[in-house]
């Protein structure tokens, strides 16, 4: 059954190639034989929906998409999942990636289709949705860029995953004014305290590092928590972020404390990395808790 929260997720669809190989290219020209790979929809908004499925909620899923083959395709899967779609058609064609990933994960990523920059969105429909929602999930894209004004009056808690933000890019910043809550990789920071110092003097209640390999830490106004990574045989690290976000929050809802919540979070993103789907269909809560319970994460 669905928990009682709405929740709405904003922007973020492709469809995506991923070509799996022993390890990502050196700059030595070569061939490459019987490379395997696997399609499907992805990108952050789809990542976070699929994940939201999973742990038994009812998300919605704003997303532009191309009239194209690309776009129905995305949303055969989004209706294949259960999730309701908030869809606005471009001229631009369905944005299109190429993801190429090493046995470790490490992925190099080729954006043939980016989509169109200044995506025209219906935000009259969005607003009375915004208004009830309970938690947005709100993702660095340019389609979610129309929607910001309306969450100037938005009651709902604001989850942003910044990626691979390096601190200063005013991009993200547009964002951040919004967040209750961030996510941000540690790849492009020279001074990851400091960032994190930065976001929680701005007033964040959580800021999420994750550090690849080396884990994640959670920061508080009060305290850091560091959870180590779940040791996972990877197949496709595509979606994890995006599973381990979204499982981090849904463990928070359910009352765990802030540790047993990035544990239960490192734990769901190891399933997800055991999968070459973007959130695999057997992540659930009992999947992760198990997997908690029976993992060496100290």
């Amino acid at each position: 059954m669905s928990k009682n929260q709405n929740v709405l997720v904003l922007g973020g669809a492709s469809w995506n190639t991923m070509i799996y190989l022993e390890q990502l290219p050196d700059g030595i020209p070569k061939t490459i034989a019987d490379a395997q790979f696997h399609d499907g929809a992805g990108s952050t908004g789809i990542g976070k929906a699929f994940a939201l499925k999973q742990f038994g909620y009812d998300p919605a899923l704003q997303i532009v998409i191309g009239d194209d083959e690309r776009g129905k395709k995305i949303m055969a899967e989004c209706t294949t999942r259960g999730v309701k779609t908030i869809v606005d058609l471009d001229h631009a064609p369905t944005p299109q990636h190429y993801n190429l990933m090493d046995k470790d994960g490490q992925r190099i990523s080729i954006f043939r289709e980016n989509g169109a920059a200044d995506p025209k969105v219906q935000t009259d429909r969005l607003a009375p949705i915004i208004a009830k929602s309970d938690t947005i999930f709100l993702n660095i894209t340019a389609s979610s860029v129309p929607v910001l004004p309306l969450l100037e009056r938005a009651k709902a808690k604001v989850y942003v995953d910044l990626h691979d933000y390096d601190g200063q890019n005013p991009w993200h910043e547009q964002f951040i004014v919004h967040a209750d809550m961030v996510q941000l990789s540690d790849e492009q920071l020279e001074q990851p305290e400091m960032v994190v110092r930065s976001l929680l003097e701005r007033g964040m209640e959580l800021v999420v590092l994750t550090k690849g390999k080396e884990g994640s830490t959670l920061y508080t106004a009060d305290e850091f928590i560091e959870i180590a990574p779940c040791e996972a045989s990877v197949k496709d690290a595509n979606g994890a972020g995006d599973t381990f976000a979204v499982a981090l929050w849904h463990a928070l809802q359910e009352g765990m404390l802030l540790e047993i919540a990035g544990k239960f979070a490192a734990s769901a993103a190891a399933l997800c990395v055991e999968s070459v789907d973007i959130v695999p269909r057997t992540l659930t809560t009992d999947a992760a808790n198990q997997r908690m319970n029976r993992s060496k994460i100290n």
